[in-house]
């Protein structure tokens, strides 16, 4: 009954063992390679999709969703001050404003309001591994990037919510969903801060639930317990699951993160199966044949990608110009915030599934993402070398 789908399974293992290899030698990070194996094979019959694939391709999500939320630490945005916040603000003023612009003056389905502006942790950090944490320009792209990465899922949320209950534009339907999410978000931002109070109270609480010393990896039980019971009680509110997985990587990350070992597991876990199998099966819905008889949607893809830098270097000047003091800072500050790879995939799967997009917009929407991640990180490269250099000269 399950042979196809055991079948489609050992290709993708078979993809996501190779995937580390053809990122090295091709030095085109992985996740791109991911997607372009997924839709290769899928371009030659390797696998063919299922409902099961798709199932386990949406928890891969929910579980990418998860390891963002742990990228996000509460107690350290008391640390940011108020001349961030003031600044942050304004950038995300502009930003979102000219978002709106583009998609009146462009007439753009209004999707693309959140799609411009979208912002996520993951190849921010991945800039900090290799440029190192000196560089002024790039710790405010991290702290930006922490904001903007939880403005991306509201924006994502409120998506979601919106497309899903369209048909109900004009009756309680349509809001009973945000009435609901935000009886959810103050239940648990009460809960939440009950919780510091606790823990605060009695530190030794939190070894109930994570043991530092254990033979039956009960933190990492928990973690599940935790992912898995929060995507239940959104998913059962008909709010979108997305918010639980993300809000449970919050919490492990504020309460529990002395269980440093715990963190790198759920990484590990993370990183060398659910987002490989994402990105993977992400790859497989794009269709190459009308990819490569439609030259429409690559240049699409690209003049998305290129808004999308137009509105950060906007953003960037009017808000940080004054604070870099440097055209090259600033410029950086711009192109390291624009690889949202990981949020502009969801958002544009999110948009397919709900007909906001179409499939030809969605395939520039992934082309937009890998667009990003390849060319921007080379012009990052030029422009920080470059100066370096006339540095060393």
């Amino acid at each position: 009954m399950y042979s196809s789908e055991l079948v489609s399974f050992s290709v993708l293992a078979l993809l996501i063992v190779v995937a580390p290899y053809v990122s090295r030698f091709t030095r085109v990070p992985v996740a791109v390679i991911e997607i372009i194996l997924g839709a290769l094979a899928c371009y030659f019959g390797l696998f063919k999709d299922s409902m099961v694939l798709n199932t386990v391709s949406h928890v891969s999500f929910l579980y990418l969703m998860l390891l963002a939320g742990m990228e996000v630490d509460l107690r350290g945005f008391s640390k940011l001050g108020k001349v961030f916040y003031k600044k942050a603000a304004l950038y995300f003023i502009i930003l979102y404003a000219s978002a709106g612009i583009i998609v009146f003056v462009f007439q753009l389905k209004w999707i693309y309001i959140a799609i411009f502006p979208v912002m996520s942790l993951g190849m921010i950090v991945t800039l900090l591994k290799d440029y190192g944490k000196n560089h002024e320009w790039l710790n405010v792209t991290l702290k930006i990037g922490i904001v903007g990465e939880l403005i991306s899922i509201a924006a994502l949320i409120m998506v979601q919510n919106g497309y899903s209950q369209e048909h109900a534009h004009s009756s309680w339907g349509f809001y009973k969903s945000f009435v609901l999410l935000g009886i959810f978000v103050v239940v648990f931002i009460l809960l939440f801060r009950i919780g510091k109070i606790i823990f605060w109270w009695k530190p030794t609480i939190k070894l109930w639930f994570m043991p530092t010393n254990d033979n039956y990896n009960q933190d990492i039980r928990f973690s599940f317990m935790l992912f898995f019971v929060l995507i239940g009680i959104t998913t059962f509110m008909d709010i979108e699951d997305v918010l639980g997985a993300f809000l449970a990587g919050m919490v492990v990350a504020t309460f529990f993160a002395y269980k440093h070992d715990m963190v790198h597991k759920l990484n590990d876990i993370g990183f060398g199966f659910f987002v490989p199998l994402f990105f993977i099966h992400v790859g497989s819905t794009l269709n190459l044949n009308a990819i490569l008889h439609d030259y429409r949607i690559v240049l699409y893809g690209i003049s998305i990608a290129f808004a999308m830098l137009l509105l950060r270097l906007i953003a960037a000047y009017l808000a940080f110009g004054s604070y870099f003091k440097s055209i090259k800072n600033t410029t950086l500050f711009a192109l390291s915030g624009c690889i949202p790879l990981t949020f502009l995939v969801a958002i544009a799967k999110i948009g397919l599934g709900f007909g906001a997009i179409g499939d030809s917009e969605y395939y520039s929407l992934v082309i937009a993402a890998a667009f990003e991640v390849i060319f921007f990180t080379i012009f990052i490269k030029i422009i920080f070398y470059s100066s370096h250099n006339q540095k060393m000269a």
